[in-house]
């Protein structure tokens, strides 16, 4: 089922060829915290796998400023390892995290997101379309929505954010809404 899903992934996602030839995504470690910015593409999953498994350690991903993703596999794929792993993600009063990094960060056992931090969310694209070109039983939605449903319980999320901006915009939400889907734990 996840290696369903994970293909169906690569069917959906959208990638930049040079920005995915680069590493775009920094990592820092301090302590029991991995910190990450930047860009998710297709390197981060390698760069991400051997981070976790040079420091055993690590309880939590803190996400600074992530402007989205170019591979939204690659942070499906992540984001089952983080789950995996039982790890938290936090946010900082000063981050920023956008589309797949949201997506990311909803992989946490515990998530955090503190007054200050933003949180922008919008319906996916594609060169064939864009999410609210489908119809809700269409196939293209599966990817992400399966993905949200495994780590929330549910897929109301993934519905909220098709509608909540189309993908040339963003959809800053407010803390009842982080609530109401299950973005926080605490």
């Amino acid at each position: 089922m996840l290696k369903a899903r994970l293909l169906s992934l690569a069917l959906v996602a959208g990638c930049g060829t040079v920005e995915n030839m680069s590493q775009t995504l920094n990592m820092q470690v301090d302590g029991q915290s991995l910190r990450m910015d930047g860009v998710i593409n297709t390197r981060a999953l390698r760069q991400f796998v051997q981070t976790l498994d040079d420091n055993p350690g690590l309880r939590e991903v803190v996400l600074g400023r992530i402007d989205g993703s170019l591979d939204d596999e690659v942070v499906a794929e992540m984001g089952y390892t983080l789950r995996e792993r039982g790890l938290a993600t936090r946010m900082l009063p000063s981050s920023e995290v956008f589309s797949g990094g949201v997506d990311l960060f909803l992989a946490g056992v515990q998530r955090t997101v503190p007054a200050g931090a933003v949180v922008g969310v919008h319906e996916w694209e594609t060169s064939f379309g864009s999410a609210r070109d489908y119809p809700r039983d269409s196939r293209q939605h599966e990817p992400t929505r399966g993905y949200i449903e495994d780590m929330l319980g549910s897929d109301a999320f993934y519905w909220f954010t098709v509608e909540a901006a189309s993908f040339n915009d963003v959809h800053v939400m407010t803390r009842d809404e982080l609530i109401r889907y299950g973005v926080v734990t605490r």
